[in-house]
């Protein structure tokens, strides 16, 4: 009998009774973390096999444009929202989804769009031949009016910029993306953007994402994207082409209100009911069409820019989801005269 008067034996026994349900409560925990973690690793898993899939869809999606692109320009050689790449069926496009997964895809023209680095583009930057100089003088007076509707565009009241800020904006986006160092009269180069904390230099070359133009002197976020007063300029221009061309086909009504001093948003619409109506088709494969346009001005020449209606560039945004699982893919897409249309840019979000 031990000091206490208790038993060894019992004593024992109580020790023997503590570890074993020490043990149980030890094995249960452990059981219950395993639990936990095979539950998460099922989840995990599971959420990468929808994530996988998904994803399936969205090259899926952006195959699709690509198709829907090819297959337009073979069947006229200009482009207007009636083509097949506008009406793409939504039935169709959810069947080869399947089952409880959903699918989207859109496409846009960005050939109706504002060039920005045409703005830095000088007609001299060509080889020189015959008939140089007649081409670079009707060059030079084409990007002079194609600036002049970008000044009327930054001033429609649209945008978060007042209109002394204009024309600086102007040169600085000309001085980012043309080659040399000379800084145009308002412009900006690399003495401005190596003052600034910290340092940077100017691209002098086209402008590669709608993010870069941040980095130009005078180009808010607020311009850029919009704010709760203003609308964003993203929306109405492009990162993509420097020929300064542009498309009223499927230019939208803040850049068609753009292209004349005179024009007004009652002749916007009569632009814009013109070029839907199927009637017209045929004559949307020429940009004259505007010249029988009601109540625009007989003479369409003046400060007009420069006409396509084949459109070269498209955005194309594709969506996937499942239950509670949903990506996002976003992708330029360059569209040449030969061969299959080229992905220039491709994200999933």
């Amino acid at each position: 009998m031990s000091r206490l008067g208790m038993p060894r034996g019992g004593c024992n026994r109580g020790m023997a009774l503590v570890l074993v349900l020490a043990a149980l409560v030890f094995l249960a925990a452990l059981s219950l973390q395993l639990m936990q973690s095979v539950n998460r690793q099922t989840d995990a898993a599971f959420g990468l096999a929808r994530q996988l899939r998904l994803d399936a869809l969205l090259l899926g999606g952006q195959e699709l444009a690509r198709a829907a692109l090819l297959m337009d320009q073979s069947k006229n050689q200009f482009d207007s929202f009636f083509d097949v790449w506008n009406r793409l069926d939504e039935t169709r496009i959810q069947a080869l989804a399947g089952g409880d997964s959903k699918l989207t895809v859109r496409i846009a023209d960005l050939s109706g769009r504002l060039q920005v680095n045409a703005l830095g583009k000088t007609a001299d930057e060509r080889p020189p031949e015959a008939g140089a100089a007649d081409r670079a003088q009707a060059e030079a007076q084409a990007r002079a009016r194609y600036r002049k509707v970008w000044r009327r565009f930054l001033a429609s009241g649209r945008f978060a910029i007042q209109p002394e800020e204009i024309d600086p904006l102007l040169d600085a986006l000309a001085d980012w993306v043309d080659r040399d160092q000379t800084e145009r009269p308002l412009g900006a180069e690399d003495g401005w953007y190596q003052a600034q904390e910290p340092p940077y230099a100017p691209r002098n070359a086209p402008i590669r994402s709608e993010e870069e133009l941040l980095l130009v002197r005078g180009m808010s976020r607020a311009l850029l994207y919009g704010d709760a007063e203003h609308e964003g300029i993203a929306a109405y221009i492009t990162v993509l082409g420097d020929d300064a061309m542009l498309n009223p086909n499927t230019a939208p009504e803040a850049v068609l209100l753009a292209l004349l001093p005179e024009m007004r948003m009652d002749n916007v619409r009569n632009i814009g009911a013109f070029r839907s109506d199927p009637e017209n088709l045929a004559a949307l494969a020429d940009p004259g069409w505007l010249a029988l346009v009601p109540g625009l001005p007989a003479d369409l020449g003046g400060d007009m820019p420069l006409f396509t209606v084949k459109s070269r560039f498209f955005a194309v945004q594709v969506l996937a989801w499942q239950g509670r699982f949903r990506r996002l893919g976003s992708g330029l897409i360059e569209r040449r005269d030969q061969g299959a249309p080229v992905l220039r840019h491709w994200q999933i979000d």
